[in-house]
C-alpha cells in the first residue's frame, strides 16, 4: 500500500495526488469526509469512521492491526478543518476485490458530474463501465442510475424546481425576446378549448379569455388565421379527425425500409399494406352492428346523454331540444343541429339523438355512410396481389411477353455525395431480416457467452480460450431455422 508519511505542511497540496499532510485544511467537515473517501477508493483500502461531528473527524483503516489513522479538527474562530494528527502508513493488504464500501451513490454522483454537464444522455450502463475502468471499482446498475439522478438534480435542478420556475422563465422569454409568446398551462388549456369549439360564438368567447391573460396571443392569431386550425372555421368536414394517421403510418413504413434498395423498400411497404388490409378485412367480418365499433360507442354515449333533455316537436322534421344550459334546434331531414356537432362529426349528437328517439327513429341510421360496417368492408375489400420473384421478371426491351415493355428506359440512382468517414450503418438485406443470432459460448462451462472481450468469464475459461484447448468455442444455432446447417 501507499505510504502517507508525515510531511511538512503545504496548504497548496490537494487530494488529486492522494496526499495528506498535517495542517492540510478543508472548508468544512463534509468536504473532509468526501476527500478521505476519495483517497480510500483510489488507494483501495476501507475507511472506518471513528468520530464525526461539528468539531472533529476521526477515521482509521478498517483492517485490524493497520496503524493508518487521521484526526481532523475544527480550527478556532473559522469554519475550516485541519489535519491535527496523521499516521500515514498502511501495513494491510487493502481491498482485494472490486467492491468498495466507500463507493456510495453520492460518490458515483460526484464522479460523473463533470461528464453529465456535457452529455446528459450519459447512460447508467456506461457509467458503471467507466467507473470500473477509471477507478477499479464495481458498482451496481442501480447505484449508477441513482448516482446519475442525483448528479442531474445537482447540475440541472429537479423536475419540481423546473416546473416551479416555469412562470418566471416564460416572463424572461417575453422580456428578452419581444414578440415571443410564452404561455402557462391555463392559457394552453383555453387555446385547445378554442381549437375544438363547435360554434363561432364559443370560439370568440375562448379567444377573449386568452387575450385577458396575455395580449401577445393576438400577434399569433394574425399570423395563423383560425380557418387553418379551428374547428369552427374549418372549410370542409373532418369527421372528428385532426391528424393524418394514415400518412404517418406510411411514413413510418418507409422509414423502416429506408436503408433498403428502392425495389425492396417498395416490397416492404407492399407487404405491410397486404397485412393491413387482410387484418382489417378479417376483423370486420366479426361485426354484426350497423356502425363500426368506435362510431357505435359515440352513438350510445349520445343516447345516454339525451335522456335529460326535453323534446318539443315543431313539425315532422324540426325539433326544439331544451336543457338547463341552452336550447338547440334539430332538423332530422337536413341532419343539422344548432350545436354543429352533428355536421362536424358526421354522427348524431345528444340533441339529435333525443329528437330521433322521440319520433321512433334509430339514431344509428342517421350517421354518415363512412361510419357504417358496409363502407368499412368495402374500403378493405380490394386485394393487393403478390408479385412474382424477380428471377421471373423480364428486363425492359425484351418484348411484351411476360410483362416487359418495348422501350429502353434506364433509371439511375440520384447523384449523392458520399459523406466523409466510415459509414454509420450497413445496407440491410431483406433476406437476412429473420436470420437468427449466433450464440457463442465457452466450451468448458457452456454457460458464459463470449463477446469481444473476456470480462465476466471465470479465469479457467479465459485460460482455456487463450491456450487454444480442445472445445474452446461452441457455436449454437436454432435447429429449426432455415439457415441452420444440416
Amino acid at each position: 500500500m501507499a505510504n502517507h508519511s508525515l510531511a511538512v505542511p503545504d496548504h497548496s497540496i490537494g487530494v488529486a495526488d492522494h496526499s495528506l499532510v498535517i495542517g492540510q485544511e478543508f472548508p468544512d467537515v463534509e468536504t473532509c469526509r468526501r476527500n478521505l473517501k476519495e483517497i480510500a477508493i483510489a488507494l483501495h483500502f476501507d475507511l472506518r469512521i471513528v468520530k464525526s461531528d461539528r468539531s472533529r473527524f476521526i477515521a482509521k483503516c478498517s483492517k485490524e492491526g493497520c496503524p493508518w489513522r487521521v484526526h481532523v479538527a475544527k480550527c478556532p474562530g473559522v469554519p475550516t478543518f485541519s489535519i491535527r494528527t496523521l499516521h500515514g502508513e498502511h501495513t494491510c493488504e487493502g481491498v482485494r476485490n472490486l467492491h468498495h464500501q466507500q463507493a456510495s451513490v453520492g460518490w458515483v454522483a460526484r464522479s460523473v458530474e463533470a461528464r453529465l454537464r456535457d452529455n446528459p444522455q450519459y447512460k447508467p450502463k456506461e457509467i458503471l463501465q467507466d467507473i470500473r475502468e477509471q477507478h477499479g471499482v464495481a458498482v451496481s446498475y442501480m447505484q449508477a442510475w441513482r448516482g446519475k439522478e442525483r448528479s442531474m438534480a445537482a447540475v440541472h435542478g429537479t423536475y419540481e424546481e423546473g416546473y416551479r420556475l416555469l412562470p418566471a422563465y416564460c416572463e424572461q422569454i417575453r422580456k428578452t425576446n419581444p414578440g415571443s409568446i410564452a404561455s402557462n398551462t391555463k392559457l394552453v388549456n383555453i387555446f385547445w378549448n378554442a381549437v375544438y369549439a363547435l360554434t363561432t360564438m364559443e370560439f370568440e368567447s375562448k379567444i377573449t379569455e386568452m387575450v385577458e391573460i396575455s395580449q401577445d396571443v393576438m400577434q399569433w392569431f394574425h399570423r395563423f388565421p383560425p380557418r387553418l386550425w379551428a374547428v369552427a372555421y374549418f372549410e370542409g368536414v373532418r369527421y372528428g379527425h385532426f391528424t393524418l394517421g394514415v400518412t404517418e403510418l406510411l411514413y413510418n413504413w418507409a422509414l423502416e425500409g429506408h436503408e433498403l434498395p428502392i425495389v425492396q423498400m417498395m416490397e416492404h411497404i407492399r407487404h405491410q399494406l397486404m397485412s393491413w388490409y387482410r387484418d382489417r378485412r378479417n376483423m370486420s367480418m366479426s361485426w354484426n352492428s350497423i356502425l363500426v365499433p368506435s362510431a357505435e360507442k359515440r352513438i350510445l354515449e349520445a343516447i345516454a346523454d339525451s335522456r335529460c333533455y326535453q323534446v318539443l316537436r315543431a313539425n315532422e322534421v324540426e325539433f326544439e331540444i331544451v336543457s338547463t344550459e341552452r336550447t338547440n334546434i334539430v332538423d332530422i331531414r337536413s341532419r343539422v343541429c344548432s350545436c354543429r356537432r352533428w355536421q362536424i362529426y358526421g354522427l348524431p349528437c345528444a340533441h339529435a339523438a333525443a329528437a330521433l328517439i322521440s319520433c321512433g327513429q334509430n339514431a344509428q341510421l342517421f350517421a354518415e355512410p363512412c361510419f357504417t360496417v358496409v363502407s368499412y368492408r368495402e374500403t378493405y375489400s380490394q386485394i393487393i396481389n403478390p408479385i412474382p420473384d424477380k428471377s421471373h421478371w423480364k428486363e425492359p426491351g425484351e418484348g411484351a411477353d411476360g410483362g416487359g415493355a418495348k422501350v429502353d428506359i434506364t433509371i439511375r440512382p440520384p447523384k449523392t455525395r458520399r459523406p466523409p468517414g466510415r459509414p454509420k450503418k450497413k445496407v440491410l438485406r431483406i433476406e437476412s431480416f429473420k436470420r437468427p443470432k449466433r450464440v457463442v459460448q465457452c466450451g468448458r462451462c457452456h454457460i458464459h457467452n463470449l463477446g469481444l472481450s473476456f470480462s465476466g468469464l471465470p479465469s479457467v475459461c479465459v485460460l482455456q480460450i487463450k491456450q487454444g484447448c480442445e472445445g474452446n468455442l461452441v457455436v449454437k444455432e436454432d435447429e429449426n431455422s432455415p439457415f441452420a446447417k444440416r
